[in-house]
């Protein structure tokens, strides 16, 4: 399936440590550009995606709630035809009258971002005070309403003490799916690299324990940018083999003038090391994303012995029990 994954612009309610559009607003503010593009440019490439193929249509940001013409510009996605995903902070949704308006403007599948197990962690991550029981209603609206909702966590130092814990809150609150991301060093991440971003080998127990709770509750999991030698056990629910089997995504960043095809670009920014050679996922796995090793090197990513895996359906079906650290 087509995408079309598009920035409406980069104003938002939160100011996450872990952010990685700064570099880009940055860019567009210094060029004299508004933060935002317009109702008008925005429909603009709605429209020209769906020339294109494309068959569903991302609304991210900075925030896509925040903005005052939201829901005609969902009005517009809905009358092309395409389907609708939202990546969110989910603060606005706490507003039922707002979320049951959503609803009724289109049918929309939402990703909701949150960063910890309470509103101490969490507000210290988005820096606004109150952002953590915002989120926590704005998932229970939505929920409550019957939309398709999703939790996204970005992985950092603050928070993967509590990984698991806030995979449980998720799992409380009804989400169909958990996305454990692990942070990529551009605009704040990137100013804040010492402050946000671990090393593999301190939050791997973490994750491996947080896969295996969501999957003995029945829910969906999936993890971003961990490498597979890192998961064993586990590799199945890397996102990267969901994206190498149906990734046809164009990537349309407000601040640049080319359309990206992700599938192309993500390996780009991504990096592989000479003993991958002689790991078994070769052949599927990315690597890291190249900050990574430029700051903790690559002494973590030992190759997996073992016959080497030629289908990513080999990896995409269940293969034994789930292990634990």
């Amino acid at each position: 399936m087509r995408r079309a994954d598009i920035k409406l612009g980069y104003s938002c309610n939160n100011a996450c440590l872990h952010c990685v559009i700064d570099d880009f607003r940055d860019v567009v503010l210094a060029s004299g550009r508004p933060e935002d593009l317009s109702t008008e440019t925005y429909a603009r490439e709605l429209r020209e995606s769906r020339s294109r193929g494309a068959q569903r249509g991302v609304f991210t940001g900075g925030e896509p709630s925040i903005r005052k013409d939201l829901l005609e510009l969902l009005a517009v996605a809905r009358d092309l035809g395409l389907g609708i995903d939202m990546q969110s902070n989910g603060r606005r949704f706490a507003d039922l009258e707002f979320a049951s308006a959503m609803m009724a403007a289109a049918p929309v599948g939402f990703c909701i971002a949150l960063h910890g197990n309470g509103p101490e962690l969490h507000d210290r991550i988005t820096q606004r005070p109150g952002s953590f029981d915002q989120t926590v209603a704005g998932i229970r609206n939505l929920v409550s309403l019957g939309a398709s909702v999703g939790g996204k966590l970005v992985l950092q130092k603050l928070n993967s003490r509590v990984l698991p814990e806030t995979v449980k809150l998720f799992i409380d609150l009804g989400v169909d799916n958990v996305c454990i991301t692990f942070p990529h060093a551009c605009g704040s991440a990137r100013k804040l690299f010492d402050q946000v971003v671990p090393r593999y080998a301190d939050v791997q127990g973490a994750v491996l324990r947080s896969i295996e709770l969501c999957a003995r509750s029945r829910v969906s999991v999936d993890t971003e940018a961990i490498p597979l030698c890192l998961l064993p056990g586990c590799e199945r629910f890397a996102s990267e083999l969901g994206f190498l089997m149906d990734d046809d995504t164009e990537l349309k960043q407000y601040g640049k003038d080319d359309v990206i095809d992700w599938a192309e670009e993500r390996p780009k920014i991504k990096q592989k090391f000479p003993q991958c050679r002689h790991c078994r996922y070769d052949p599927v796995c990315e690597g890291p994303w190249r900050e990574y090793p430029e700051a903790y090197g690559s002494r973590e990513f030992v190759p997996v012995p073992g016959e080497r895996v030629h289908t990513l359906e080999e990896l995409m079906s269940p293969a034994g029990p789930l292990k634990t650290m």
